[in-house]
């Protein structure tokens, strides 16, 4: 099994941060990319709901679906991906993205995303450093955005 972290300081309270990562209608303001979140059940965000992402991944619309796996509210959650046209699911024998905030005081929280994966088959193993490369690159992104928008409030 591999493992990647990023780790973000974000200048706004940890209820806030949880709030901007798990709310469909903030999450296209900080990732760019993504068109629509939709939640499975509606407005539930909790273990065994699915995000359904639809991305603008280099100019075509894919989709994503990621099951939470793991759920502890305001603090962290783990998702893993089950679905969608990426078929970044079919790459992987195991994936967790793991979200995990934390109060550093009153007004700013640490965000450490870990991705822990394993690839499926010959030829996912010969181009993981490109699967997992475009992907930790676009979650880099992400995460910089997120805390410019937490930070400031305007979308970017």
């Amino acid at each position: 099994m591999q493992r990647q972290f990023i780790i973000t300081e974000i200048a706004v309270p940890q209820a806030r941060a949880w709030e901007l990562l798990t709310d469909p209608k903030e999450f296209s303001f900080w990732a760019h990319n993504v068109r629509d979140l939709e939640m499975d059940p509606p407005d539930a965000f909790g273990e065994n709901s699915i995000r359904r992402l639809r991305l603008n991944v280099t100019d075509k619309i894919e989709t994503l679906d990621m099951r939470i796996v793991q759920c502890t509210p305001g603090e962290s959650f783990t998702e893993s991906p089950i679905g969608g046209s990426m078929r970044l699911h079919e790459k992987v024998e195991y994936m967790k993205l793991t979200y995990h905030l934390e109060a550093v005081d009153d007004k700013t929280c640490s965000l450490t995303f870990t991705l822990d994966y394993k690839m499926k088959g010959l030829l996912n193993q010969l181009l993981e450093k490109l699967i997992i490369g475009s992907f930790t690159t676009q979650l880099r992104l992400w995460f910089e955005r997120l805390k410019t928008y937490a930070e400031t409030g305007r979308p970017v």
